[in-house]
């Protein structure tokens, strides 16, 4: 009996608890946000669809693969707050790099968003593509036969 009335007087309590403990996750779940990357051959404009590229999150040393589609472009689902990287798979990277850079540069995906992000192109002068709200490009281009050669 005595059970019966401590449960009962407890019950409400804990229903209380887990009802604004479930408010608070939704409150301060992260805003996720779907940004698009665009591979371009930094020599010719065209896309590249033969790629799996690295993308670092939040400064990770670990990289997660992802595919492009024929068209190059990439859709990755993140955090607003995070901040993302890239690197190159099996093309050359036409991004410049500082001397002191040992890992691949941030970027924040509220820039991305924002205002889209072009990367640099030491490939070629001619070739830049303008990205949109939403949109990275990153340009690279392939391989030469010495440098598969090499490789």
């Amino acid at each position: 009996m005595k059970l019966n009335r401590l449960s009962a007087k407890i019950r409400p309590n804990i229903c209380s608890f887990l009802f604004v403990a479930a408010l608070l996750s939704l409150s301060l779940k992260a805003e996720q946000v779907t940004i698009t990357v665009r591979l371009v051959n930094g020599k010719n404009g065209h896309p590249i669809a033969d790629e799996n590229l690295n993308v670092f999150l939040n400064g990770s040393g670990f990289a997660e693969y992802h595919r492009a589609d024929k068209d190059g472009t990439i859709r990755l689902t993140v955090d607003r707050k995070d901040t993302v990287a890239f690197a190159s798979n099996v093309q050359v990277t036409c991004h410049p790099y500082a001397p002191n850079e040992t890992r691949p540069r941030q970027y924040k995906v509220s820039d991305i968003l924002d205002h889209g992000v072009s990367d640099e192109n030491l490939c070629s002068k001619r070739v830049r593509v303008e990205a949109r709200h939403g949109e990275f490009v990153f340009y690279e281009r392939p391989r030469t036969f010495l440098e598969w050669w090499r490789i």
